[in-house]
């Protein structure tokens, strides 16, 4: 299960959570035994978030303005126009309308799926980290405010953001 925000409106934001549940398989005449491959923990998670599809409310407008992130250190630019999953392996299963973006990571501190930009209804941009271990920051006149896992935190331009050891400019695009 992943439990996470989705943010309705700039004052409000609603807890949510989402369970894969496989479909029942008919009962048949003989049981079979079931076969469980040895795997470890971390293929766990990685199996567990495979089978989590993120909400459609992820992705509920499209964004008034768009936006660039750039990370000056492996030139990568990232086109912020909707919803976006941010990670070093991100999950394909997101909602229609949003996308799915791999950030080019030499040291391996970004998670598989790290962090989301979510744009709400009033097109104000979100940022929320999905559980990550080195963590989301947004740094703005040389402090760095921590994200919270489960807790969006509003984002505006210009901004920098510290995704694992990657740094990322915000701007908006003109």
């Amino acid at each position: 299960m992943v439990t996470g925000t989705f943010v309705t409106n700039q004052s409000q934001a609603q807890p949510i959570q989402s369970t894969f549940q496989p479909a029942q398989q008919p009962a048949t005449q003989q049981a079979q035994p079931a076969q469980q491959p040895q795997t470890s923990a971390a293929q766990d998670d990685d199996e567990d978030w495979d089978s989590t599809v993120l909400s459609s409310s992820f992705t509920i407008k499209q964004a008034h303005k768009t936006y660039v992130l750039h990370n000056e250190a492996t030139g990568q630019t990232i086109l912020i126009d909707r919803s976006v999953l941010l990670g070093r392996r991100p999950s394909e299963a997101i909602p229609e309308g949003a996308k799915a973006v791999k950030i080019e990571d030499p040291t391996r501190t970004t998670s598989r799926n790290h962090a989301a930009i979510s744009i709400d209804q009033d097109g104000q941009l979100w940022i929320e980290d999905y559980g990550s271990l080195n963590g989301t920051f947004i740094i703005r006149n040389g402090e760095e405010q921590q994200v919270v896992k489960g807790t969006p935190a509003q984002l505006e331009a210009p901004a920098t953001l510290r995704i694992g050891d990657q740094f990322f400019t915000l701007e908006e695009q003109q």
